[in-house]
């Protein structure tokens, strides 16, 4: 069984699909009462249930067996992003950083961010169908936009870092990064951070990074950023 269904409703020995999730699973697959799926909670729990009806307004699952932090990773990954002007190209971010495996995703507006709001629940969509595909039971925490400055204040990640280019190359995540730790990563504008921003960032112990020599879009950087930390806690 090679496919995952999401749901919050869970309870001791039953949980109640989505409407929009049942109707996949009842119109398009064409599940029937009895058959078996596999429903993940986006916590880390896994739950083998069957269908006990087939009304996709109110579809109720029986739980015939479950488990607990499945896939739990050993270290925490944070990405605060300034999210590009295209939506769909923010979207592919946080379906490539939730395949590869990302625990926070945070959006910043800075001072030559090109993108002032975000579609919250579209982007929450997405990280849900990225979980689903790739098989994973954990959802990241996706939040909302804040300004630059007070994500740098209130940021309480354990190693913290900022990625832009500057002429005396920075040393490289993959070196500065240590195994099973708590990170947080500041990706930059298409224009990259102003000088006021780094030096903020580096006053609140934000370590300046590469992530190579090439010069990435936004969105690439954040990606690139969530698998060299995966990297690094690869066993």
């Amino acid at each position: 069984m090679d496919q995952y269904f999401y749901s919050t409703q869970i309870y001791d020995d039953f949980l109640i699909l989505p409407e929009d999730e049942a109707h996949h699973a009842l119109k398009v697959l064409r599940k029937k009462t009895g058959d078996e799926i596999i429903v993940v909670d986006g916590n880390g729990g896994l739950y083998e249930a069957l269908f006990e009806n087939e009304n996709a307004r109110n579809c109720n699952l029986k739980i015939i067996n479950s488990k607990k932090n499945i896939g739990r990773p050993n270290h925490n990954i944070h990405i605060g992003i300034s999210p590009p002007k295209s939506h769909d190209r923010l979207e592919w971010f946080i379906e490539k950083s939730v395949e590869i495996g990302i625990q926070e995703i945070s959006f910043i507006l800075t001072e030559n961010s090109e993108r002032k709001n975000i579609k919250l629940n579209r982007i929450l969509k997405r990280a849900i169908s990225s979980m689903k595909q790739s098989l994973k039971t954990y959802l990241p925490k996706i939040n909302d936009m804040v300004s630059e400055k007070d994500f740098i204040v209130n940021c309480s990640n354990n190693e913290k870092f900022i990625a832009y280019l500057r002429e005396d190359e920075n040393q490289h995540l993959l070196k500065s990064a240590s195994a099973q730790n708590d990170y947080c990563i500041l990706i930059g504008p298409e224009g990259d951070f102003s000088s006021s921003e780094i030096k903020r960032s580096e006053k609140f112990g934000f370590l300046p990074v590469s992530l190579g020599e090439n010069r990435l879009r936004t969105e690439t950087a954040g990606v690139a950023a969530c698998h060299i930390l995966n990297l690094v806690n690869e066993k």
